[in-house]
């Protein structure tokens, strides 16, 4: 009776973590490394972004990157992604609506990148230097299907929520099957 119990337990812990799980593999981050560059006109602070993305993309699926329109200008997409494999859309930043800027790239294909780079020019309006920025994750219909922060290249990256319900369910069972059998 024991076994089967356990069993049973094993079995619909495996199939809960699974079905929580789906979406891990969907996981998206994109690392960045912020550049200063040389001003070329008076007053405008001239700065890029080196990104890397990674992540899984079906068929038109792709990112959104957004800038304030308080903090960004001159929005350019001076290394894109390769045309062939992704297609790349920027709106610029418009205080007047306010409208933030955007930085669309959506894959032309199904597409696993890892640290694929791309690089953006702008002119930074806010104080200090530039820092993290929100981004979309979005599907094929372009609804927003997760969302996130871009972070720093280089940085130890947290383990993503799917692993650590994996490692949970894991350790759960191990202790449960212990205290079984003593």
């Amino acid at each position: 009776m024991f076994r089967i119990g356990f069993m049973v337990r094993a079995l619909v812990a495996s199939l809960a973590s699974v079905v929580l799980l789906g979406g891990a593999a969907q996981a998206v981050t994109v690392k960045y490394l912020a550049s200063d560059l040389a001003d070329l006109v008076v007053g405008q602070d001239r700065w890029s972004y080196a990104y890397q993305l990674s992540g899984s993309f079906g068929f038109f699926e792709g990112i959104n990157l957004l800038y304030p329109a308080a903090d960004y200008a001159n929005l350019d997409l001076t290394s894109p992604p390769d045309p062939a494999l992704w297609s790349s859309l920027i709106t610029p930043p418009d205080p007047s609506f306010p409208a933030d800027g955007l930085l669309g790239i959506s894959a032309l294909a199904v597409l696993s990148p890892v640290d694929l780079p791309f690089t953006l020019e702008f002119t930074w309006l806010g104080s200090g230097s530039p820092d993290a920025q929100s981004f979309e994750v979005v599907d094929d219909r372009f609804n927003v299907v997760a969302v996130g922060r871009t972070t720093p290249a280089g940085s130890q990256s947290l383990p993503e929520p799917g692993s650590l319900l994996l490692l949970a369910s894991a350790l759960g069972l191990l202790r449960c099957r212990q205290r079984r059998s003593s």
